[in-house]
């Protein structure tokens, strides 16, 4: 036969089971520390996932920026490396320019050093004189007319020396000796029907000036 409960024993039976409020507490903590550490674990994979996308983002634009930086490159050494040459082609002419100059101006100095120690050298100008006419006759050897001039100084200080030369190397030709103040002392200058020779000392420096140059 069922039994009946009555209110007296119901009221007793739930006296007698206490709510453990510290167990639901316990319990509920347990589940938001659970649902704490999935929301960490779902952060944490979005960092990484963040880190990826953004390591890639960066190794992509790193790719595209130094393409574009060679491209920029390119384009600038396109534009670039013609001037450069040009700029080496302009140096080196200019250097070449420079040392045609510098080495036409040393050997005029030179010449000028030259001129001036055969100057200094040279004391007795009339005898230097009948030197240089007598390699000028020789090499008029043939003429038939020659015009001799000398520096005034120089053809009296001779005192008809330049006939005598005149006369032995070139018997078969006229001679005409002339005192000239264009001529410097110490030179002469030959003129005939093929053409001058010019004995001067500075006329000679000057030819060789010009075939070193």
């Amino acid at each position: 036969m069922a039994s009946i409960i009555r209110a007296t024993e119901q009221s007793d039976a739930t006296r007698h089971v206490p709510f453990n409020f510290e167990d639901m507490t316990a319990r509920a903590n347990e589940y938001l520390d659970g649902i704490r550490g999935e929301a960490r674990k779902i952060v944490g994979r979005a960092q990484q996932e963040a880190v990826a996308v953004k390591q890639q983002a960066q190794a992509e634009g790193y790719r595209a920026g130094q393409q574009q930086v060679r491209e920029i490159v390119r384009n600038e050494m396109g534009s670039v490396l013609p001037a450069l040459r040009q700029a080496v082609q302009d140096v080196q002419h200019a250097k070449q320019a420079w040392l045609v100059h510098w080495e036409g101006a040393a050997v005029r100095v030179a010449a000028a050093i030259a001129s001036r120690i055969v100057r200094r050298e040279v004391t007795d100008t009339a005898a230097f004189a009948a030197g240089q006419l007598r390699e000028a006759l020789e090499l008029a050897a043939g003429a038939s007319h020659l015009r001799i001039r000398l520096n005034p100084d120089d053809y009296a200080a001779m005192d008809g020396q330049a006939d005598v030369l005149a006369k032995e190397l070139t018997p078969l030709a006229t001679a005409e000796v002339v005192p000239d103040p264009d001529i410097t002392s110490g030179g002469c200058r030959v003129e005939t029907s093929f053409g001058v020779i010019d004995q001067q000392i500075e006329s000679q420096l000057a030819r060789l000036q010009e075939e070193l140059t």
